[in-house]
């Protein structure tokens, strides 16, 4: 069902498909723009495509993006209802290297408009690439997770470990990633909620 955002969302998408503001443009497969819902209510932000995402064009649909879905899926949330995911970057780095800062720039026009047209009420910043572009601080993901701050439109955000750093440390153990991540994702849902 068509939502109030689509229009412009799809009006910056296809400029987004057709943008060459940065030499990715000419490396990638696919761009990788959006999945989910738009909704007002919440985002989460990623840092940019990896090898499955830009063969599919579509965010999170490797492992990280199935455990991703889990995580989600264990307080009620789920990209088909509720939650809208799209990256810092929309086409992925070579060999999955961190984002330069020109491309970052290249790419921050689609990121801003994504957030301007659906004005989320949270937003989840998934690993240090997506922090570093809405909060500036020299803080590790470790030590900014799990607290709100307050981001663009009135919004709270959450730094939130990316799902490929929790794939690499396996245990469920109090005070381990994986954990956290549980901590965290149950006051998302609480603060969720909470909002009309």
């Amino acid at each position: 069902m068509p939502t109030e955002f689509d229009d412009k969302l799809n009006e910056i998408k296809q400029k987004c498909l057709n943008c060459q503001k940065c030499s990715l443009c000419h490396s990638k497969t696919n761009t990788v723009f959006s999945a989910g819902v738009p909704n007002a209510k919440i985002m989460l932000i990623g840092e940019a495509p990896g090898y499955y995402e830009d063969q599919q064009g579509e965010p999170f649909v490797g492992k990280a993006g199935k455990l991703l879905d889990q995580i989600l899926g264990c307080v009620g949330f789920s990209r088909k209802e509720n939650i809208y995911i799209c990256n810092t970057l929309k086409c992925r780095p070579p060999e999955n290297r961190d984002p330069l800062p020109e491309e970052k720039e290249a790419c921050w026009e689609y990121l801003k408009a994504q957030v301007d047209i659906l004005q989320p009420r949270i937003i989840l910043l998934c690993g240090r690439v997506a922090v570093n572009s809405f909060i500036d601080t020299k803080l590790g993901i470790t030590k900014l997770r799990g607290k709100w701050y307050e981001g663009p439109h009135f919004s709270k955000m959450m730094p939130i470990f990316h799902p490929s750093y929790l794939l690499r440390n396996d245990s469920k153990e109090k005070g381990s990633p994986k954990w956290l991540m549980w901590q965290d994702i149950k006051e998302v849902r609480r603060v969720y909620d909470q909002m009309n």
